[in-house]
Parts: structure tokens; C-alpha cells; sequence
């Protein structure tokens, strides 16, 4: 019998599938993908945040952000807005996607429930307190641990 203990990046991306599925199924309905809703989140808890720094925060390449920011801005969900020295662009959320998230919020408790139901809360925040602190580390972004 083997002791050899599976390695945590092995374990983090079985868990990422499994959530993903989860929070597709919560937000189809809201016409959004995981990293949409992230995006959106993340700029509703941070408004100042710049193209650049978001990009970091997600470990994503500019473009891919850039992408990503024209799929949400399209369907009307933000829009860009001249930045505090005028060489950058600021995000905005729009009205509607403040309603859109606060309608998303409980569907997005019940996946995360979903997926931690055997955790009792202690542990769900352990567990909370453990992704921040490595997502912190892994984007030397001390933001993740804010919250």
C-alpha cells in the first residue's frame, strides 16, 4: 500500500473542476461564467482597481483580461472610464450588474455549500482563510487577504 500523499496541486484542480461545475450550473441562468462573476466581483469589492492590477489579482495575461472586460462591457454589464492620471482606465459596474450580483449571491452560497456540505463552519473558513492566504502568495497580490 502506498503512503505517497496526493500533491496539492493535483488536489486544488480536481476541487477547481468540481466548483466549476457547480457555479456554472448556479449562473448559467445569470448569463455568466465563473471568471465573469469573479471579474465583476472582485471590481464591486475593489472599485479603484486598474486593468493592470485586476490581471495580476486573477494570474491572467492583460489580453486575456482585455478579452474578458470587452465580453462583460458588451453585454452591458461595465464600462470603462478614464483612470485617476488619465493613462489608465478605471472599470465601472453598471447599475443593473450591482442588481445582477446581489441576485447571484444566494445561488453562489448554495454552490459553495454544495461543495463544502461535509465542512463544518470552522473548517469552511479554515479552508476560506487557507485559499486567500495561498492565492496572496501565488499572485504576490496581499489584496486576497482582505476579505
Amino acid at each position: 500500500m502506498s503512503t505517497v500523499k496526493p500533491p496539492i496541486p493535483y488536489l486544488l484542480a480536481y476541487a477547481h473542476t468540481l466548483a466549476s461545475r457547480r457555479v456554472a450550473e448556479r449562473l448559467r441562468r445569470f448569463g455568466l461564467t465563473a471568471r465573469q462573476f469573479g471579474v465583476l466581483v472582485q471590481l464591486q469589492l475593489e472599485p479603484e482597481l486598474t486593468m493592470s492590477e485586476l490581471a495580476r489579482q486573477f494570474g491572467v495575461s492583460r489580453q486575456s483580461l482585455h478579452e474578458m472586460v470587452g465580453e462583460l462591457e458588451d453585454a452591458g454589464h461595465l464600462r470603462r472610464v478614464p483612470g485617476a492620471t488619465g493613462r489608465t482606465v478605471r472599470l465601472v459596474l453598471t447599475e443593473g450588474t450591482e442588481r445582477l450580483l446581489a441576485a447571484a449571491e444566494g445561488p453562489m452560497m448554495l454552490a459553495e455549500r454544495d461543495l463544502v456540505g461535509g465542512l463544518n463552519a470552522r473548517e469552511t473558513e479554515a479552508l476560506r482563510g487557507l485559499l486567500q492566504k495561498l492565492l496572496a502568495r501565488a499572485t504576490d497580490d496581499e489584496s486576497w487577504l482582505r476579505y
